[in-house]
């Protein structure tokens, strides 16, 4: 298997989980251990920035909701919810509260959140 970057918006790289040829999920030894952060798949990784960034970027919340990444629960610009976007975790952004769509399964991204 080779590299995963999947695209993002207009065809740009979007950040992600890195798998490596073979799967075993090395990382790369150009790059210093600071860099990098181990998702919950033990065959993916992720840049250390993307951590507690309020995204999905490991395909399982490992990088958001895990014990190990002790993230703070929601900054100042989002909602805490149940998710119901695959992209967030347990986090919404505020602009996304009162748009008359649904994203928390709750429903209280509609109801409860004063907006962005």
């Amino acid at each position: 298997m080779n590299k995963v970057f999947p695209e993002g918006e207009n065809g740009r790289i979007a950040a992600g989980p890195k798998a490596l040829p073979g799967g075993e999920g090395d990382v790369p030894h150009s790059l210093p251990r600071f860099l990098v952060a181990h998702c919950g798949d033990p065959a993916s990784w992720i840049y250390s920035d993307q951590k507690c960034d309020g995204t999905n970027n490991c395909g399982d919340c490992s990088d958001e909701l895990s014990p190990v990444t002790v993230c703070p629960l929601c900054g100042p610009g989002w909602w805490p919810c149940p998710s119901t976007v695959f992209k967030y975790c347990g986090c919404i952004p505020r602009r996304l509260c009162r748009d008359h769509v649904q994203h928390c399964s709750d429903w209280s991204d509609e109801y409860a959140c004063p907006g962005p």
